[in-house]
């Protein structure tokens, strides 16, 4: 009798374990899907001594783009730039396999393996976080991304 109730709580376990991973598949996916599109870089915040300030965009900062596209259950992210005087040279990157997680997504760049983490505001806005260093101090940074249209 014991070995009917071990036996039978063992096969509960393992059901119960199979379905988180269909829910965290299924968040995933519609993660996934928010993300699908053309996301136009808008705004730059960084944090000084306690305080926000705002970072004033070059021109063609403007211009730059992350493009999620959804392909065979996958997600492809492909970055695009504009440099030059009048921001005429425009390129951009490889298109790079994306994991799309609750709260980040993560990539390889250039045999770098770069982990995101990222902060929804809106159906249309979202945000990068990251720590970078200005003025000799390491700053957390938000960048700011808006749904093209």
């Amino acid at each position: 009798m014991k070995k009917l109730f071990s036996v039978l709580f063992f096969c509960l376990l393992i059901i119960s374990c199979q379905s988180q991973k269909v829910v965290e598949k299924q968040n995933d996916e519609n993660k996934a899907s928010y993300f699908s599109g053309t996301w136009t870089f808008v705004h730059k915040n960084y944090k000084e001594g306690g305080e926000t300030k705002v970072f004033d965009l070059h021109e063609c900062m403007k211009r730059y783009e992350l493009i999620f596209k959804n392909s065979n259950e996958k997600s492809i992210l492909t970055k695009t730039f504009a440099t030059g005087k009048d921001c005429e040279i425009k390129s951009k990157s490889d298109d790079f396999l994306v994991l799309i997680n609750d709260g980040s997504f993560s990539y390889r760049e250039d045999d770098l393996k770069k982990v995101e983490q990222y902060k929804i505001y809106s159906q249309n806005k979202f945000s990068i976080i990251y720590g970078d260093i200005i003025n000799g101090n390491v700053t957390e940074i938000e960048d700011f991304y808006q749904r093209k249209k």
